[in-house]
């Protein structure tokens, strides 16, 4: 799945397969999560995302060994104080360690299998979005000789129906729409509010970003903190954008390939870091887009056209859309691997693209970034 990624909740994707748009807004449709819906008069089926694996922390894992720590100084103490000979204090050892490396292998195996089969299930969902996204491009491209169709056809009807006949059919597009926004906004009440503000440092890019967002978006929040289920930890959300009619919410992330001080590779897809974070904000209700540092430092604009089709994807509402549709649409990145990150690291690649910001100011940042 390659950046700009986007995921939608449950909830939202069967909302909309339960309330399509009215043909008269369906033409902003994109490819991305739901089931199926109607575009251009033609139906086109779109992907559900993969949903990641429940399997056992790596963490957990040490555990296994410590029980067999705990079990290879506990038998010899038994043994001893039955009086076995030392072959025989051995071979019970030797058998104890072989069950806990069989377990250890066995439970190991199972969690690389199931991670393994999720990543070529994510692989094969890009492709068949890849091929989803080119078809529908393709559509786009006729979609201005159809408007000219279209208002041509809307001519003859005002012609044939008068002018009350064309406002009323315009008007009842307009309540379906208000009547769809009050029936989202009910559903959207179920999504998780923020608790409060985080004081995790902000990236970068964060800041300049913030200014196009609240340039064309209402409610715009950085650094909404949302605390974690049965955890003393919580996390951060580097924008969050409410479509106030429906109350629509997007999480908006960031990804940088690692950390500015420390070196450390993040947003890895081969790690499975992100892969719960996002979980548990589609289970919050919230829709999930994820845009690349370097999407938002050289394409800020492109990246609220493609926030403004999301939101006109599940809404109908285009206009958010309409101040942006005249930019270009925002270029595919590919994700990147924790080799790849580190060899990205290693030859400062972040500073390819953040001098845009100020040769000075973005290196002593980037330097102070965790």
């Amino acid at each position: 799945m390659n950046y700009p990624i986007v995921f939608y909740p449950k909830v939202v994707m069967q909302f909309c397969h339960q309330y399509p748009l009215p043909e008269a807004t369906s033409s902003c449709a994109t490819s991305s999560q739901l089931q199926e819906t109607q575009q251009f008069g033609k139906p086109v089926v779109l992907l559900t995302p993969p949903q990641p694996p429940v399997v056992l922390p790596v963490k957990l894992l040490w555990l296994i060994w410590v029980f067999w720590l705990y079990g290879a100084i506990v038998l010899p103490l038994l043994a001893i104080s039955w009086g076995w000979l030392w072959w025989e204090m051995l071979l019970v050892v030797a058998a104890y360690s072989c069950l806990i490396a069989a377990a250890y292998s066995y439970v190991f195996g199972c969690r690389q299998k199931l991670l393994s089969r999720y990543k070529q299930q994510v692989l094969e969902y890009n492709q068949q979005d890849m091929l989803s996204q080119q078809e529908i491009l393709s559509q786009q491209k006729s979609l201005s000789q159809q408007e000219t169709l279209s208002n041509k056809q809307q001519e003859f009807s005002s012609f044939k129906l008068g002018k009350e006949g064309l406002q009323t059919v315009f008007t009842s597009v307009k309540i379906d729409l208000q009547h769809r926004n009050r029936a989202l906004k009910d559903l959207m009440s179920l999504r998780v509010s923020p608790n409060g503000t985080s004081q995790a440092r902000q990236g970068v890019s964060e800041q300049r970003f913030l200014q196009y967002l609240q340039q064309y978006f209402e409610e715009v929040v950085q650094a909404a903190e949302f605390k974690i289920p049965l955890s003393q930890r919580s996390y951060s959300a580097d924008f969050t954008v409410i479509h106030t009619p429906s109350g629509l919410g997007i999480d908006v992330e960031i990804d940088e390939p690692y950390a500015g001080k420390s070196k450390k590779p993040t947003h890895c897809c081969d790690a499975d870091r992100d892969m719960r974070r996002n979980q548990l904000f589609l289970e919050w209700n919230w829709i999930v887009v994820r845009f690349t540092e370097k999407q938002v430092v050289q394409a800020p604009l492109s990246c609220c056209k493609f926030l403004a089709i999301a939101i006109a994807f599940v809404t109908g509402d285009r206009s958010y859309l309409k101040q942006l549709e005249t930019e270009p649409d925002l270029l595919s990145v590919k994700p990147w691997t924790t080799r790849e990150a580190r060899a990205m690291a290693k030859s400062n690649y972040r500073l390819t693209y953040l001098p845009g910001f100020g040769v000075g100011s973005a290196c002593d940042r980037l330097s102070s970034q965790p």
